[in-house]
């Protein structure tokens, strides 16, 4: 993961994720995500996979903004609380 550090120290635009709470869940055991962008659809599912797995550690997260889409999804922008 420090190709990921060395790409964070770059100039330029932001590092982005799509779909891989896998990578997601590395990258920020590693302290290396700084915000989420969430989208939340208004489906309700009998099951699923969790977005992270872990060891039942809490992780607090401070809304930075939301919106609601014509579609109902809602798009929220989440930082680590620190």
């Amino acid at each position: 993961m420090d190709s990921v550090q060395r790409l964070k120290e770059q100039p330029g635009k932001n590092l982005v994720i799509f779909g891989s709470p896998g990578a997601a869940k590395t990258l920020l055991e590693l302290g290396l995500i700084d915000e989420f962008q969430l989208t939340i659809c208004p489906v309700i599912l009998g099951g699923g996979k969790s977005a992270f797995h872990g060891d039942g550690e809490k992780i607090r997260l401070k809304l930075l903004s939301s919106r609601t889409l014509k579609s109902g999804i809602i798009a929220a922008r989440y930082e680590l609380e620190k």
